[in-house]
């Protein structure tokens, strides 16, 4: 059984998994505005921490398309339509290869 947690320590995970959850919706509504519905659904924010964004793909070929010739065209993007939380680097990952 794990050791009782403080309640401040408790409320402070709380609301820092609720601010983390509000920054990915951001992250997801201008990914949906950058790239085509065609390829939107094969693409998800899985972590965003400390001026970094990992977005997974689900596909190789997309994958190489993103990573090897869109990223700075996307981080630009997402920079120009959520300007209250830029990005310094886009991770992006192929599907089930590590975690954030």
């Amino acid at each position: 059984m794990a050791e009782p947690q403080p309640v401040g320590d408790f409320l402070r995970g709380i609301l820092s998994q609720a601010g983390t959850s509000k920054q990915r919706s951001a992250y997801h509504e201008a990914l949906d505005e950058i790239l085509s519905p065609r390829l939107r659904p094969h693409c998800q924010v899985v972590g965003c921490r400390g001026g970094k964004l990992t977005l997974e793909v689900d596909s190789a070929p997309l994958y190489a398309e993103l990573s090897g010739f869109r990223r700075d065209e996307i981080r630009q993007r997402i920079n120009q339509l959520v300007p209250n939380q830029p990005i310094a680097r886009l991770d992006i990952r192929l599907g089930g290869t590590g975690h954030v």
